[in-house]
């Protein structure tokens, strides 16, 4: 573990205490090997799904009975992950105003001791209660200020409000004064399913099939064309799964500027810097996109600097991206900027 990434966590795991969430966990002889050896060097998890019991969340049965933060170390130790930035955004849609604040500081709270106990191997994407902005605004200044979370996380929309939307301006503007990473996580939204498309079984198609590429795309859109992108350029925005289907959504909408519906004026409009100048600012990490096929897609719009590694654990096993990226063909130094060199540069702590 190096100096920086040590004072770092020293610093949350003090903060984290002194807000009176309690003490944190000792950390295991074998933990702090670990935290000396993969975490230094390791690949860095940029999806990485903690899973809160229902105790955390308040929901009956939710989280993964079976997961455990030891037991997901001894798989990042097999799986050489040395950091997993962990985030929330499968612990379900917080509930209207003070319940909400309630729930994301319970999760929140929660994450933050877990990455305490283990320190140097995971960091932290805080949630966020977003219909409610007030308690939102509340809750970004308790992850930066008491726990010192990373970044926060975010879901693709909330009850059919978009990224794009002008409720959330007053957060963007508050992320933008952070200069915050700001993780964004498909969810389903109310406009649309695949849950009706079955196949001659009877068994639906889940959301992760067709939606979650497609309600990632839609709010990449929402967030360009509405300016976001631009007017609070401190933020930088990290999506998943590669973009979903966003990359051939961009090329096909630059092309646009010889059709009379939506011809140069208009895309002018939406897009003063150009749309794929635009798509350029994002950043992505590649669970379920490390094909040559979705990678050279992304790749041809973004510079290499700004795709990132991630795995979708514990929906995936830590392994499956690891081979599939392994089996890439790609220059030395792509390789290792995926791995690891790009996600120090957005966090220098991990270092």
């Amino acid at each position: 573990m190096t100096d920086g990434l040590t004072f770092s966590r020293r610093a949350f795991i003090g903060s984290v205490t002194a807000a009176g969430i309690g003490a944190l966990a000792p950390v295991a002889a074998a933990t702090q090997r670990a935290a000396g050896s993969t975490a230094s060097r390791g690949l860095i998890d940029f999806h990485h799904h903690f899973d809160p019991p229902a105790t955390v969340t308040g929901r009956q049965g939710a989280g993964n009975q079976r997961w455990t933060a030891a037991g997901t170390v001894e798989e990042m130790e097999k799986a050489a992950v040395g950091v997993g930035m962990a985030n929330l955004t499968a612990s379900g849609t917080a509930p209207a105003r003070e319940a909400g604040r309630k729930w994301a500081r319970s999760l929140n709270d929660w994450a933050a001791r877990t990455a305490g106990d283990h320190r140097g191997r995971f960091g932290l994407f805080a949630t966020l209660p977003m219909l409610d902005i007030d308690g939102a605004l509340q809750e970004v200044e308790y992850a930066y200020e008491t726990l010192k979370a990373d970044g926060i996380g975010i879901g693709t929309s909330y009850e059919g409000l978009w990224l794009g939307d002008a409720k959330f301006r007053p957060l963007w503007s508050e992320l933008h004064r952070r200069n915050a990473i700001v993780y964004v996580h498909p969810n389903d939204d109310q406009c649309c399913t695949t849950r009706t498309m079955t196949y001659e079984s009877g068994n639906g198609l889940g959301s992760a099939w067709l939606e979650w590429p497609v309600n990632t795309a839609r709010a990449i859109m929402s967030l360009m064309v509405n300016g976001v992108t631009r007017e609070y350029s401190g933020m930088r925005f990290i999506f998943s799964h590669g973009g979903g289907v966003a990359p051939l959504l961009i090329h096909r909408i630059a092309q646009f500027d010889g059709w009379t519906g939506m011809g140069p004026d208009k895309l002018q409009t939406y897009f003063p810097r150009g749309i794929e100048a635009e798509f350029r600012t994002l950043y992505f990490e590649g669970a379920q996109a490390f094909s040559p096929v979705n990678l050279e897609a992304l790749m041809k719009l973004v510079p290499a600097s700004h795709i990132l590694f991630g795995t979708d654990y514990n929906r995936f096993p830590l392994t499956h991206s690891a081979k599939l990226l392994a089996g890439l063909k790609l220059p030395d130094d792509v390789r290792r900027g995926i791995e690891r060199d790009n996600a120090i540069k957005l966090f220098p702590r991990l270092a």
